[in-house]
């Protein structure tokens, strides 16, 4: 290689090299779950080169090779992302240059770069996950970071220990500063939003229903939503968590109309839009500008909800949420401005009840709720002809399918496949179903019975937790129930599962359903009582996390300062920073003042001064410019008892501090925890100078 090279070389010794490249793998490890898995491999390949470079078997590449290895990187990010701008493209172009830059990491100045990079990188990670695993590997990551920046100075910096510990301490002196700056600097919001990639997968309820989907969601005990209540907490019965409303029934799934097309329901004015209702019928009129009722609401809550790639939000009925971002819509729930793509909270006040007479259902809109397909299903629509001409009313109606319910019908989590025609099939044959076959069924009854009904989604129930008040819902939560319009009464909510099961609307899925419950589990945890005790504690620890850290927003701010200040003026607030950093600075000039009386001196040093004041005091001091060597032969000349011992001292000492050794650095202080000249000098240890002894206390 030419000497330019090898000149770059010595800047980038093989550790500032191996430091960088730990820095960079820390930091690439968790992106691996959300970017592409080439670019992981992109970044081992450039590593290796670098690697092979600095081994002499290859020389750096040159403007070719880096110029098509920036085209390959590009063409993998057009051809991994549909869209650019979003957050995911946005990060792996961040993480392409951050791995293509080791394929010119000669110089000091291009390892400074890598790793700031690399810092910039590890914040990223916030953007994906707040959780505090996250959060304890985004410090680990910083660490590491730092590390490597010490790594780069040189003069044996580069040692782990001395470049992680020096990493820790400086990070640790940095902590108040942090979490002053954590509580003091204003929350603004971000200048700017990127959406997150919509495409991902996701959990929880789907914007269609088939038979089997919920069912599917009852395997999983993942949490879906933590509710807290400012007052009174409804009682079970009065758990539904609505999120969306099926209309549309092709013969086999409900979904929303609108909802199927990638579930954009906010419009470009920024109003929540949903695929049926007012909306989308050519009025202007937003669900949040109708009047909220006089009397106030009889629940205040605040929902804190699991990411799940769709905008739908999960309330009681009648909700009103002032929540920057969420609407109310036409169908009595809650949309987000995007999807939720990580942990969302938001503050609802809700009006429940099991009807309203407010609405009026217009023609295009009953229309809607009486939609069937043209064919299929014959049973069901006969049973339902038959029922109108006896001339019963909808709640007779309602009332004759409920007991048909309850009298012939099983809930079950494993209900039988259903083919073609799988409302006749539920109904005549099968007879057992989960929640989504009784609410299909009775709304594709009631329809053919002339009664306008629809399917709503979202959760019912939930485990109130006691210890830090809040109700936790989980994944197989999910349910499914009915509304029916009456003139009279307007929406009116029917569970037909409450007809089959009341004890999965009063206890929960696993009363109900107690043989079948997580059935399918590898290992059934839910079943051992001290791992539901642990899990719930590991939710708790989450939950308190969220509702400190990830949203301390500036109401929260305000109230905390509040709390310590009792009130928020801007000589309060001056106080309450400059005293702390007052007090620091006079504390660092208290330490600059102790420091410049000199430099600390090295441990074996402070060691060998010791020995030497123990011998002042013996009787026979050091004189000045004496050698640690001619002291020594001194000392044997004057006190020949003293002189073995103190001739293993002095060796060791050189050895610890001319050949920066260890073991005798460790063996000089063993010497001097035994050695004290006046008890020797006097012979009040026997021995001391003999060989055998001598020898057994420098081992």
């Amino acid at each position: 290689m030419s000497g330019g090279v090898s000149q770059l070389e010595s800047l980038l010794p093989r550790e500032s090299l191996l430091w960088i490249f730990a820095a960079q793998l820390v930091v690439l490890l968790p992106h691996s779950a959300h970017l592409p898995l080439w670019l992981l491999g992109g970044w081992c390949l450039a590593v290796y080169w670098r690697l092979e470079v600095f081994r002499g078997r290859r020389e750096m590449p040159g403007r070719m090779v880096k110029l098509l290895a920036v085209s390959l990187a590009l063409a993998g990010l057009v051809l991994t992302y549909r869209r650019w701008f979003a957050l995911e493209p946005m990060v792996a172009l961040l993480a392409v240059s951050f791995t293509l830059k080791n394929i010119e990491l000669v110089s000091r100045r291009d390892a400074l770069l890598s790793l700031l990079l690399a810092y910039f990188l590890a914040a990223t990670l916030f953007v994906f996950e707040q959780t505090i695993p996250y959060a304890l590997y985004g410090i680990l990551c910083v660490v590491i970071i730092t590390a490597a920046l010490i790594a780069q100075q040189g003069l044996g910096s580069a040692r782990p220990g001395r470049a992680l510990g020096l990493s820790a301490k400086l990070l640790a002196q940095a902590m108040p500063v942090m979490l002053v700056l954590f509580v003091v600097v204003p929350r603004l919001g971000p200048l700017w939003a990127v959406p997150q990639n919509s495409n991902s997968a996701s959990t929880g309820i789907s914007d269609s229903m088939s038979p089997g989907d919920l069912s599917e969601l009852s395997k999983s005990a993942k949490p879906a939503l933590r509710i807290s209540f400012d007052g009174p907490v409804p009682p079970p019965e009065q758990r539904y968590w609505r999120g969306l409303v099926y209309t549309h029934f092709d013969g086999r799934s409900w979904s929303e109309p609108g909802a199927d097309r990638g579930g954009l329901y906010w419009g470009r004015s920024g109003q929540g839009n949903r695929g049926h209702g007012r909306s989308l019928r050519g009025e202007d009129t937003d669900a949040s500008e109708r009047p909220l009722p006089a009397v106030g609401p009889r629940y205040r809550y605040q929902v804190i909800q699991e990411p799940s790639n769709s905008p739908w939000l999960f309330a009681l009925a009648r909700p009103h949420s002032e929540t920057r971002g969420v609407r109310e819509t036409g169908d009595d729930t809650l949309v987000y401005k995007t999807p939720v793509a990580s942990r969302l909270a938001y503050d609802v006040r809700s009006w429940p009840r099991d009807n309203t007479g407010s609405d009026r259902l217009d023609a295009l809109e009953r229309r809607s709720h009486l939609q069937l397909p043209a064919q299929g299903n014959p049973r069901a629509r006969a049973w339902a002809r038959a029922r109108r001409d006896e001339g019963l009313s909808a709640e007779a109606i309602s009332d004759a399918l409920l007991n048909l319910y309850n009298r012939r019908f099983t809930y079950t989590l494993r209900p039988p496949t259903l083919g073609g025609d799988s409302v006749d099939e539920f109904l005549f044959a099968t007879r057992e179903g989960f929640c989504e076959h009784f609410a299909s069924s009775y709304v594709f009854t009631m329809r053919a019975a002339g009664v306008p009904a629809r399917v709503v989604a979202g959760y019912q129930g939930g485990e109130w937790v006691e210890q830090e008040e809040y109700l936790l819902v989980r994944q197989y939560d999910a349910h499914a129930w009915a509304e029916i319009w009456l003139p009279a009464r307007g929406w009116v909510r029917v569970d037909p599962t409450a007809a089959v099961a009341p004890e999965r609307i009063r206890d929960g899925l696993q009363s109900a359903a107690a043989d079948e419950f997580m059935q399918d589990s590898l290992v059934p945890l839910h079943k051992f009582a001290f791992v539901s005790r642990l899990r719930l504690q590991w939710d708790m620890v989450n939950y308190r996390w969220y509702k400190t850290v990830v949203s301390f927003d500036s109401e929260r701010q305000q109230g905390l300062l509040r709390r310590i200040l009792g009130e928020v003026s801007p000589l309060r607030m001056a106080l309450f920073i400059g005293l702390p950093m007052l007090l620091a600075l006079l504390c660092l000039f208290v330490w600059l003042k102790l420091s410049s009386r000199g430099p600390a001196l090295p441990t074996s040093s402070r060691l060998y001064l010791r020995f030497c004041q123990r011998m002042a005091g013996a009787g026979l001091a050091r004189n000045p410019g004496e050698t640690p060597g001619d002291y020594a032969r001194r000392i044997e000349r004057e006190l020949p008892r003293l002189g073995p011992m103190a001739a293993r001292i002095t060796s060791a000492y050189e050895k610890a501090a001319y050949g920066d050794d260890e073991q005798a650095e460790k063996q000089l202080r063993r010497l001097l925890r035994t050695f004290w000249p006046l008890r020797l000098a006097r012979g009040t240890l026997r021995h001391t100078d003999s060989p055998t002894e001598g020898q057994s206390v420098g081992q």
